[in-house]
């Protein structure tokens, strides 16, 4: 049996439909195809097209993706006015000033995540009554600059294969224990990366998706590297395995990647 849908965005909770949470009877909930764009499989092609003078066809050009965009649709359902404000409230809310956000789905028996910005001003206009609840439809528009969903987080010590269940690269972070002095990771292909005496002591990460390596409070420390040959994980089998050359513990921490 399906889970039922549900959508958490910038704070606010949105369900399926109402008889798919019976112990819910006031709330927001997704209408029927409400959901659009998120399951489309990233965001819409950008290319140029240059025709060959004098031939047929074209040249072969670059292909890039633009940003994921995608709304949803849905109705508001609330006991009294006052209620009925405060879902108004909630929706108006989400991503109020341009900020970034985090909007999570469940569907299809798994949960995956996006950092968006709002596409449009929310909409939320009162519907009249549905039995005895008042309803209100409301729509929402996200935009992910990065056309990239996220799912479950996986950690996988060293000299182990780390293999990425989605079907786009994920970028993986370094988590370094504890330990003295510099060391060398070793990873796909023969790819290093070489930490000088300039790393802590205590324990540490690096980020392939920013650069640098970072105190465990998140803190850039300068001058720590001195080789940088990063990588990324593809999807599928066999995966990557990568070695530390000291006794420091060594995990590569990164998301299941989709489009």
């Amino acid at each position: 049996m399906l889970q039922p849908l549900w959508v958490h965005a910038d704070g606010v909770e949105i369900l399926a439909r109402p008889r798919d949470f019976p112990s819910v009877i006031e709330g927001l909930f997704v209408g029927p195809d409400g959901l659009n764009g998120w399951e489309d499989g990233g965001g819409d092609v950008r290319r140029e097209s240059v025709e060959r003078p004098a031939s047929i066809g074209e040249f072969d050009l670059p292909v890039y993706e633009g940003p994921l965009v995608f709304s949803m649709e849905g109705h508001a359902l609330a006991q009294s006015e006052q209620q009925l404000a405060v879902l108004r409230d909630r929706v108006t809310g989400v991503g109020y000033g341009g900020r970034r956000f985090k909007v999570a789905v469940g569907l299809q028996g798994r949960e995956l995540w996006t950092w968006v910005r709002r596409g449009s001003k929310p909409t939320f206009r009162d519907t009249g009554r549905r039995g005895r609840l008042l309803q209100a439809s409301f729509m929402l528009q996200f935009v992910a600059p990065i056309p990239r969903r996220y799912g479950q987080e996986r950690l996988v010590p060293a000299g182990e294969a780390a293999v990425n269940r989605g079907n786009e690269e994920a970028v993986p972070r370094l988590l370094i224990g504890a330990g003295a002095g510099g060391y060398t990771v070793t990873g796909p292909g023969g790819r290093v990366i070489t930490a000088n005496a300039n790393a802590p002591a205590a324990a540490h990460f690096i980020d392939f998706s920013t650069g640098g390596l970072f105190n465990a409070a998140g803190g850039r420390v300068p001058n720590a590297i001195t080789v940088w040959q990063p990588w990324k994980i593809p999807p599928g089998l066999p995966g990557v395995v990568a070695t530390i050359s000291t006794s420091r513990s060594l995990t590569q921490a990164y998301p299941d990647t989709f489009n």
